[in-house]
């Protein structure tokens, strides 16, 4: 049994709101996804959200392998990288205790590039960033 997840995370300026989103995939087939929008955030806020909303599907789910996919380098860079965290720091806290128990394989997926799920998420989370928030 392999699981994958995509996340994603995407951000209107008009709006002046972001959304972020994951799709979970379990043998290649789609078996659930979430999404959610916030008012007075960034792109890479939401970058991290997704990443933290999955982890904790994963816990609630009894799950601790998967691999997560983004397209986030803010996201991989940090998280594979060592990358300083200069800011968001509540997030990165977040995260690190999202995380704590998983066993996760973090993959670096070029965003727009026509696969299914990442081009799915992001436009979870661009809907989610255009919402009523």
């Amino acid at each position: 049994m392999e699981l994958v997840i995509y996340c994603d995370g995407a951000y209107s300026s008009s709006r002046e709101q972001g959304g972020w989103s994951f799709v979970v995939l379990k043998d290649n087939e789609k078996i659930y996804s979430n999404f959610n929008g916030k008012k007075n955030t960034t792109n890479n806020r939401m970058e991290i959200q997704a990443v933290i909303e999955a982890c904790y599907w994963l816990k609630k789910e009894n799950y601790t392998e998967v691999t997560i996919f983004t397209d986030s380098m803010y996201v991989i860079g940090t998280m594979t990288k060592n990358w300083k965290r200069n800011k968001n720091h509540d997030l990165w806290k977040e995260l690190e205790d999202a995380k704590s128990g998983l066993n996760i394989t973090w993959t670096h997926i070029k965003g727009h590039s026509g696969n299914k799920y990442n081009e799915l998420c992001d436009t979870l989370a661009v809907s989610a960033s255009k919402g009523i928030i």
